[in-house]
């Protein structure tokens, strides 16, 4: 079975085909800058490596540009699009429960109601597999919202103390999101240390950032809530704030709902903090330059992460790992650093060296640390193409 997982931007498209009989990863690629003048343009597929700038006018033209290539007579990885079985996609927002879904159009419009919450990622994937519909009708096309792994939630951890009918009429609740990244981290935290994990705190840091308590497998807690803004401290997005900031700055800046929304999902975050940056690697770099906002930001980051922490360990009942992903949590030193010094009471001990060792995958704590430590490489879309698969096979296997 061969999946192809498409990871979707505004004017990005990013792509892992995969054989699913021996999860191998048979191509690879990206387009960059869609619809500018000059795209850049990468792919691997098997020995056959492009590392190029080409004119690429818009999605249709980028979605055709890598099947072009993947079906290739000389150099591509597929005779036909009869070798592919299904599109995988990682969606994010879904209204009603989340889970993983064929792409109908029903299931479009649900996620088209949920447009305003998940603003930079809705859209463009709506639109991406409306195009992959047009232009290859016969393929079918999954969707793995980020909230499925979250769905083992109980009800007192989801629920909001608003009116008991928002969450009836409006679907209302806590979904939490980056549940590729958490599920991997849950798989594959057991395979590094060679043993079950029952309490482990996922830590996926990146532009986009969230925590989740993750009990035998399956998720019980997340920091993200009803959308993306909520939580810790994001690149751009406010994350944990008194809701009545939010009329009370609309009233005295004159602002309207989608100013609001613009500054928060916008302008906020590290950014807001900083004034230079939401990149974490721009902003140790001042702090070093001796820059008080750009440490403030960072340092608020990391106190947020480690509160939530010490929460999600009260929740577990104990805690056995913490694991750090994403693209901060892979390759910050010094966030992975902040976030662990005062949680020796835990039983947390970070090991300096290791912390500091090329960001391998692995363990960073000291032996003699009772909560592991580690650094782990997510990998979404080998989720996304597993979650894809297994989806096919139990729509085979289910009674007619």
């Amino acid at each position: 079975m061969k999946i192809l997982v498409a990871n979707v931007g505004s004017t990005t498209f990013k792509y892992k085909l995969f054989n699913m009989h021996d999860q191998t990863v048979l191509a690879e690629g990206r387009i960059e800058r869609i619809g500018q003048q000059e795209a850049p343009v990468e792919h691997r597929m098997g020995q056959h490596r492009v590392q190029t700038h080409q004119i690429v006018p818009d999605y249709p033209a980028a979605v055709r540009d890598v099947l072009d290539r993947l079906t290739h007579p000389e150099t591509g990885v597929l005779k036909d699009l009869n070798e592919l079985h299904a599109v995988g996609f990682k969606t994010v927002h879904i209204r009603g429960e989340a889970g993983t879904f064929e792409l109908t159009e029903d299931i479009l419009e649900r996620m088209a109601d949920y447009n305003d919450l998940a603003p930079a990622h809705n859209p463009p994937y709506i639109q991406a597999i409306r195009i992959f519909r047009n232009l290859y009708p016969d393929l079918p096309l999954v969707g793995i919202f980020e909230a499925a792994f979250h769905t083992t939630l109980p009800d007192y951890a989801y629920i909001y103390s608003v009116p008991y009918s928002w969450y009836e009429t409006y679907g209302v609740r806590k979904y939490g999101f980056h549940g590729a990244s958490h599920r991997y981290v849950s798989e594959r935290v057991p395979e590094i240390l060679n043993r079950p994990v029952q309490k482990l705190v996922s830590c996926h840091l990146g532009g986009s950032a969230s925590l989740c308590a993750i009990k035998n497998g399956q998720s019980i807690d997340t920091t993200m809530g009803f959308s993306p803004q909520d939580g810790i401290i994001n690149s751009t997005r406010n994350g944990h704030i008194d809701p009545f900031i939010i009329p009370f700055m609309m009233d005295r800046e004159n602002l309207s709902a989608k100013e609001i929304q613009r500054i928060l999902s916008k302008e906020s975050g590290l950014l807001g903090i900083s004034g230079i940056s939401e990149d974490m690697r721009d902003l140790e770099a001042a702090i070093q330059e001796g820059n008080d906002r750009a440490r403030l930001a960072v340092e608020a980051f990391c106190y947020g992460i480690k509160k939530e922490i010490g929460a999600f360990a009260a929740a577990l009942g104990g805690l056995d790992a913490i694991a750090f992903a994403g693209g901060i949590g892979e390759r910050s030193l010094g966030v992975r650093k902040r976030v662990c010094e005062g949680l020796e009471y835990l039983g947390v001990h970070l090991d300096p060296q290791k912390n500091a060792a090329d960001s391998k995958e692995g363990l960073i704590s000291t032996t003699d640390s009772t909560v592991d430590v580690l650094i782990v490489k997510t990998d979404e879309e080998k989720v996304v193409a597993t979650a894809t698969a297994e989806f096919l096979q139990s729509r085979e296997n289910a009674p007619s």
